[in-house]
């Protein structure tokens, strides 16, 4: 057991409280390794796969992980997704995906057949197009058990946990925006979440009039939005 302790932001906790105990991690797109190590250190996973695509990111997870004294309970991959990185090998059954774009880890997770098997989480953390990601999950047989809103550098984020079990989904615009469970949770963070969105449809919208066009059914879903805020600020 390491010495030191690692601390991680609002953003990898969030994703790290998602991970179950004693599982075997896979961590994708690891960079500086930081959650497998905090995993590991904490005792919640016995082992950890660090994957990257680029071997800068690589060194410097191999370098943190001795650092911190758990160099040995780690495999270190150079890997683009998923395949070729030993996940059944060492019986992999949470994978995180951290900190990409919501369409590049719907790519990485079409082009696996591991993350369809029975009782495998995926762990996932988009940087952008959360509802593209949203709507992938839902249209591919994923069921998106939990979601919650965290915050890192002054920006928030969401934390999807999700599970294939073969179901086709839907949601509606408001639900892929900001996510059901997001929704449902009256979180502290929702309000400032679904703010953000508000904002930006207005400016989509005002965009949209000035070049003549039809703004009706961004309307309809402002509306939408605005009271799901109101109602939320009422129940806090």
């Amino acid at each position: 057991m390491a010495e030191k302790n690692i601390t991680l932001d609002g953003r990898l906790s969030c994703a790290a409280s998602f991970v179950r105990e004693g599982s075997v991690v896979a961590d994708i797109g690891t960079d500086h390794a930081y959650i497998p190590i905090y995993l590991i250190t904490h005792g919640i996973s016995k082992f950890a796969i660090a994957s990257d695509i680029n071997k800068g990111p690589l060194q410097r997870a191999v370098k943190n992980a001795e650092e911190y004294g758990v160099g040995d309970k780690m495999c270190f991959t150079l890997a683009d997704g998923l395949d070729g990185i030993g996940l059944e090998e060492h019986g992999v059954g949470d994978i995180v995906i951290c900190g990409m774009g919501g369409e590049l880890i719907s790519q990485i997770i079409d082009a696996s057949e591991y993350t369809r098997r029975s009782g495998i989480r995926l762990i996932l953390q988009p940087m952008s197009c959360a509802a593209e990601l949203r709507e992938y999950l839902a249209s591919n047989g994923f069921n998106i058990i939990k979601e919650k809103l965290c915050t890192a550098a002054g920006k928030i984020y969401t934390c999807i946990l999700a599970e294939y079990d073969g179901v086709v989904r839907e949601f509606n615009e408001i639900e892929l925006m900001l996510g059901s469970h997001n929704i449902d949770a009256k979180e502290e963070l929702f309000n400032r979440f679904a703010s953000s969105f508000a904002r930006k449809l207005e400016v989509k919208i005002a965009g949209l009039e000035r070049g003549g066009h039809d703004s009706e059914k961004e309307r309809e879903i402002l509306a939408d939005l605005k009271k799901i805020i109101e109602n939320q600020g009422e129940k806090q």
